[in-house]
């Protein structure tokens, strides 16, 4: 019986079977659809898009998990085998990686860095220029913004967390519903967007939302490009109620050459790399759940089919 790897060569599928193997040499592991031998020796399959709805076509399989903290692009296929559990990535490191760079993108605004970077005279010598503000406010508490949101508080900012259903963290004013969210952003000084992809979240930010942020707010979005409406985003920079934005996600990606993004002065581009799964990392929570699928066991990290996260 095997464990399926099938990614994209971006990924570097051979580094997460080399990794694998360093924890358990006698793990069988085939990569790529093209390469499996036997269709019904596939008991477990990583995957990240299933590519061509591969996925039904081994009738053993038991369960999946997709190479990412998020599974939209997994949940967008039409032909996923039913009844079989899928699982998510929740990694430390990913988490990590994350916080460092949105810290990073906060820093870099709020000390007007990239101003200084064009003209070192952007303020007279021995004086400074802050952008004034001192609330985080973040779209989604999973594990990802938790992780975020812990680490804003520790250097000493105001965090507000706005999800779906209310959390409970300390230190940390949490928020849920339409009308607590409105609240929310009121405050807001730094938005951060860490939301799925889903049916409820397309388009979620929009004009009204957006512009109900304090004037002078700062956009992160590093959840989902389909989340935001791109024309909005423009409209409310140029009218200045936006003070700049950060984006690292895209409706279409890689983001095309002319697309308006690319040339406004007050957005920052980034190729979708704020937290970068990596193999030697995930590997361990992978043949942890490998071996919980081919024992029978609960899988670690279970999406949840019905809200698509």
């Amino acid at each position: 019986m095997s464990l399926l790897i099938c990614l994209p060569n971006k990924f570097q599928p051979q580094l997460l079977s080399n990794a694998l193997k360093s924890l358990d040499s006698e793990l069988h592991i085939e990569i790529g659809k093209e390469h499996v031998k036997n269709n019904s020796s596939v008991e477990f399959a990583v995957d990240w898009k299933n590519h061509e709805g591969h996925l039904l076509n081994y009738p053993n399989l038991k369960a999946i998990l997709s190479y990412s903290h998020g599974v939209d692009n997994l949940l967008s296929s039409t032909e996923l085998p039913q009844g079989i559990p899928i699982a998510r990535l929740k990694d430390e490191t990913m988490a990590k990686l994350m916080s460092e760079y949105l810290l990073a993108v906060v820093l870099l605004h709020r000390r007007q860095l990239l101003n200084y970077a064009k003209n070192p005279e952007f303020s007279n010598w021995g004086t400074s220029k802050y952008h004034p503000g001192n609330q985080i406010g973040i779209l989604g508490l999973g594990y990802l913004g938790q992780a975020s949101a812990k680490m804003f508080l520790r250097m000493g900012f105001d965090v507000a967390g706005w999800s779906r259903r209310i959390k409970q963290i300390e230190g940390i004013k949490c928020f849920s519903e339409t009308k607590s969210l409105l609240k929310m952003l009121s405050q807001t000084d730094y938005l951060i967007n860490l939301l799925p992809n889903t049916s409820d979240t397309l388009d979620f930010l929009n004009y009204q939302i957006l512009s109900m942020l304090k004037r002078g707010a700062y956009v992160i979005n590093v959840g989902r490009g389909k989340t935001l409406v791109d024309e909005d985003l423009i409209e409310l920079l140029d009218s200045g109620h936006l003070s700049g934005a950060c984006l690292d996600v895209f409706r279409t990606e890689p983001l095309p050459f002319k697309h308006k993004f690319r040339n406004h002065n007050k957005i920052l581009i980034t190729p979708h790399n704020s937290s970068i799964t990596q193999a030697e990392f995930a590997a361990p929570q992978i043949l942890e759940n490998y071996r919980r699928a081919i024992s029978g066991k609960k899988l670690l990290h279970l999406v949840d089919m019905k809200h698509g996260y």
